[in-house]
């Protein structure tokens, strides 16, 4: 081969990568090997898209030309366009993403404000528009903003937009409860209810209908979440309904406790003085339980010093071991409903697992720290908080209070359907007819959230009412109104957008780095430590010299005292030494490193195609 042909085969070659690239480009065809599947959609996204029956439009606004835009922002633009294109390219044709970049006083401007998308401004001054609409036929959707902290739940969030907006109705939400959450109506137009609804149940009206169960001829012929709270003496067949909508892997909410503390506040005085026994302060639902293979004893509730709250009291603030104020360590970030909260408030709560043979998954959102134990619920009104404490007997384990129960469910009705009870003197009915579509096990995985305490549902405990110009207000005090919200919200969605679990972020930290920063932190740290405590020992050598001078005002500088303030200075300037050659190393290091990996990025691929093309030349001249 001659030189021209050398130079044409080359040339050729450019423009086959080049067309190769373009062409993959045209049919996005790409290889993911993250180990989390970060761009692939899940099988729940794609069902979803496949369930479409009208188009849907995508408008994502970024303002991608906004000058001093910071990288991090143009990279995850990118990500989520990335994301937005993995949907449409799983649609044929059903979905359409249109990317708009608004520049200032532009129609694309304007639109992005009119649907909800306002700019948030930076530091140069100009307003940057990160956000996306769905539009099917009337029914609009808006994610106002991609926040980038949040890029594991992105697939999450983008799947229930598409989710929302094609709702024409309300989702219906059952509940049966042996609590007053639904207040009684207003006696007279314009004037208050006589019991309001607790703020929770305000809160789900704005996006659901709220229906009431207390019987079963109550029982809704559509319900997209069912909430069990606190039931007391269910009838047989509302029991043999709850079975069969959780066998049908309907959503469910079930709320359960221990010691209600608001029943505990209702019961008549009267009746406490003449030694009867509290009514409605425990719930459970044992019967379907122990078939389920469910464990949860309604006669103890958890004490754990570790999250002790602070209660007010007539001593004073006093912390106490059954009020629970869990933090982000107790709480499973992990999961979409709870990822965001920071505290939540649990007063007197139970606790529940599964039985031994019980095949059951539970993924718990809300634990108690290893040093928590039960005790039992009676007690809890007899003992005073630091009685409590000592009470409690730790296994070591850390227990559930929330979380998810998945998997497959047995009937807790065997024989199907219970006949109801007669009164004395009625004749007896004929037996029901057997119902051939009575499940005896799951028809698909449960899907049931369980949560051993209800207090935390309580106006109290959750939020404070406040009164601004006349117009009522809410403020939060923890996030006990969003754990109910997420969870709700995220329920009442298919079970395809359910089964979307959370993913990885594309920003991959560099463990070793963070590794040697975080050792050479500790030593600067410790040696910090060392040179405070020096200068603590020789200022309280100074205020024992001081005291010695006869008790004056004015300080009489002696050889002693020189010589200690002499030493303190060469310690302290030792030290000092020793850390900037702390940091010195620290910097070496990271930059040592930072340097490998970069030469790494930039020689490996090269390397190997260029030992490649030696190896194929070799090859060939040896043919020859």
């Amino acid at each position: 081969m001659n030189t021209s042909q050398k130079f044409i085969a080359g040339f050729l070659l450019i423009l086959i990568l080049i067309f190769a690239n373009m062409f993959a480009n045209l049919f996005s065809w790409k290889l993911d090997f993250t180990d989390s599947k970060l761009f692939t959609l899940s099988k729940g996204s794609k069902l979803l898209i496949e369930k479409l029956e009208e188009p849907v439009d995508f408008d994502f606004y970024f303002s991608r030309g906004v000058e001093g835009l910071p990288i991090s922002f143009k990279n995850y633009g990118t990500r989520v366009e990335e994301m937005l294109r993995q949907f449409e390219s799983a649609s044929n044709g059903m979905i359409r993403l249109n990317v708009i970049n608004p520049e200032p006083d532009t129609e694309e401007e304007e639109e992005a404000t009119q649907k909800g998308i306002s700019g948030n401004p930076i530091s140069n001054g100009q307003r940057l528009f990160f956000g996306l609409t769905m539009t099917q036929a009337d029914n609009q959707e808006t994610l106002p903003v991609f926040d980038y902290r949040k890029e594991e739940f992105l697939e999450y969030d983008i799947a229930k937009a598409l989710y929302t907006v094609q709702l024409w109705d309300k989702p219906t939400i059952g509940i049966i409860s042996g609590l007053p959450l639904v207040g009684a109506p207003q006696m007279f137009p314009g004037q208050p209810p006589q019991n309001p609804d607790w703020i929770f149940i305000e809160q789900l009206r704005q996006t659901f209908e709220i229906t009431q169960i207390n019987t079963p001829q109550d029982w809704p012929a559509v319900m997209d979440v069912l909430m069990v709270i606190h039931p007391q003496a269910l009838d047989p067949e509302l029991s043999y309904n709850i079975d069969q909508h959780l066998l049908a892997g309907k959503p469910t909410f079930i709320a359960l406790d221990p010691s209600s503390y608001f029943m505990k506040s209702q019961q008549n005085q009267q009746a406490m003085m003449m030694g009867q026994p509290p009514q409605g302060i425990t719930s459970g639902l044992r019967e379907l339980f122990t078939a389920y293979g469910i464990e949860y004893n309604e006669m103890e509730l958890l004490a754990d010093p570790s999250y002790a709250a602070l209660v007010s009291s007539q001593a004073g603030r006093i912390q106490m071991p059954t009020w629970l104020n869990m933090d982000e360590t107790a709480l499973n970030l992990n999961e979409f409903i709870i990822s965001q909260l920071d505290s939540i408030l649990m007063v007197e709560s139970g606790s529940f697992s599964k039985t031994e043979d019980s095949e059951l998954e539970i993924i718990p959102l809300i634990q108690t720290s290893e040093e928590s134990g039960t005790i039992f619920a009676m007690l809890a009104n007899q003992m005073s908080p630091t009685q409590l404490a000592s009470q409690i007997t730790s296994d070591g384990e850390r227990k559930t209070i929330a979380g998810f129960v998945r998997g497959t469910l047995k009937t807790a009705f065997p024989n199907g359907r219970p006949i109801p009870p007669t009164a004395e003197g009625e004749e007896a009915p004929p037996p029901p007819t057997v119902d051939d579509d009575a499940l005896t096990e799951s028809s698909s995985p449960s899907s049931l959230f369980l949560i051993t305490d209800t207090d935390w549902l309580q106006d109290q405990f959750s939020v404070q009412r406040l009164n601004f110009l006349g117009v009522n207000a809410v403020q939060p005090l923890n996030d006990n109104l969003n754990l109910l919200t997420n969870t709700v919200e995220f329920m009442s969605g298919s079970q395809d957008l359910i089964s979307i679990r959370p993913r990885g972020n594309s920003i991959r930290p560099f463990k070793v780095v963070d590794e040697i920063e975080r050792q050479a932190q500790v030593e600067y740290q410790q040696k910090l430590d060392e040179l405070n405590g020096e200068v603590q020992e020789v200022e309280e050598r100074i205020r024992q010299l001081q005291s010695q001078q006869g008790g004056g005002n004015s300080l009489i500088i002696t050889p002693e005292l020189q010589a200690e303030i002499e030493e303190l200075n060469n310690n302290a300037a030792a030290k000092r030494g020793e850390r900037r050659e702390v940091r010195k190393k620290l910097r070496e290091d990271v930059e040592s490193l930072g340097f490998s990996l970069a030469l790494i990025n930039l020689t490996l691929i090269p390397s190997l195609v260029f030992i490649a093309g030696i190896l194929f030349f070799f090859r060939r001249h040896n043919r020859k």
